[in-house]
């Protein structure tokens, strides 16, 4: 009997690295870190997962690394936290599951007797989308690694499915409403396009990772 194995790849998250700049282009805002899981498959069929690979790309310039070890040291830390976030998803085990499906058949033991750890999963499979975003909301960066700096976004449009923003430069002065007017009026860097992201990513942003706090 023939067997085909083999590796293979999936997405597990994306997300803005909104403080740190382009190396190429110089443009603040604009990169975006994908991490990919990395399986064993057999039959194409994903067996487990065995490592992490992660991507950025530059929305202003395109620039592409493929490689953690390839990245400039400013953009490492972030991805790498990225990384650590990022969790495996069931489908990357899925000759395991079919595997002790099949035993559990066989012996009798009901794995899926109870119908709740079930109902939990689709629930939490299911997308969510931050239904109280609005024109004009602004929001804090939280999390950076020097705690008097900060950057600020504010929500420029809204579509069924996209949440468009600007964003200002790095900030350090203590932020107060009109502080906070007067930096997105006068501190987004000149000639950088209005940033735009799916709302399942936004509500991942703001509900889910923390990244953003908002502030009005």
């Amino acid at each position: 009997m023939l067997f085909f194995y083999g590796t293979g790849s999936s997405r597990l998250l994306t997300a803005p690295l909104l403080t740190t700049s382009c190396t190429h282009c110089g443009t603040t805002g604009q990169l975006s870190a994908t991490v990919f899981s990395r399986y064993a498959s057999l039959f194409w069929t994903p067996i487990f997962p065995f490592s992490k690979l992660s991507v950025t790309v530059c929305g202003h310039c395109q620039q592409t690394i493929a490689r953690l070890k390839q990245m400039p040291e400013g953009y490492r830390p972030p991805v790498q936290q990225l990384q650590q976030q990022a969790r495996y998803p069931i489908s990357n085990f899925a000759v395991l599951i079919l595997f002790g499906l099949a035993l559990a058949f066989i012996f009798g033991v009901g794995w899926f007797s109870d119908p709740t750890p079930a109902t939990a999963l689709s629930a939490a499979e299911q997308p969510v989308v931050e239904t109280d975003v609005m024109e004009g909301a602004r929001y804090k960066t939280i999390g950076m690694t020097d705690e008097d700096t900060y950057a600020l976004a504010e929500v420029t449009r809204l579509t069924a499915d996209t949440v468009y923003f600007k964003t200002t430069g790095l900030l350090r002065s203590p932020l107060t409403a009109a502080s906070a007017t007067v930096a997105l009026r006068d501190s987004v860097p000149a000639g950088v396009p209005i940033s735009k992201y799916p709302r399942n990513l936004w509500h991942f942003l703001v509900q889910g990772e923390g990244r953003f706090r908002r502030i009005n």
